[in-house]
């Protein structure tokens, strides 16, 4: 008899193992999902972001070749003399 009371406590305490068990792995679960959401949002934050920085680089690369361009146009060249230089320059004077 006390052999079919150990066998009965045995299995009853089975039972709650994997009962308790089964709500871990539930639980676990719940955890795995809620990473994988966060990940993929992360992941999703990320791409946009370097999207945006490309754009943001292009844009920059295409306003310094504009800017670069217009240099070119507007550029001139300014010729100092020796004689100039030893005089010194008139503060008043403006060159265009």
């Amino acid at each position: 008899m006390a052999d079919k009371k150990d066998v009965e406590q045995n299995a009853e305490q089975t039972l709650i193992t994997l009962d308790q068990l089964s709500q871990t792995l539930e639980v676990m679960t719940c955890v795995v999902e809620r990473l994988k959401q966060h990940l993929t949002r992360q992941m999703s934050l990320n791409a946009e972001m370097f999207e945006d920085e490309a754009k943001v680089e292009k844009a920059e690369a295409e306003e310094r070749a504009k800017a670069s361009k217009q240099l070119q146009q507007e550029s001139f060249v300014v010729e100092i003399s020796q004689k100039e230089l030893e005089e010194g320059s008139d503060p008043n004077k403006i060159i265009h």
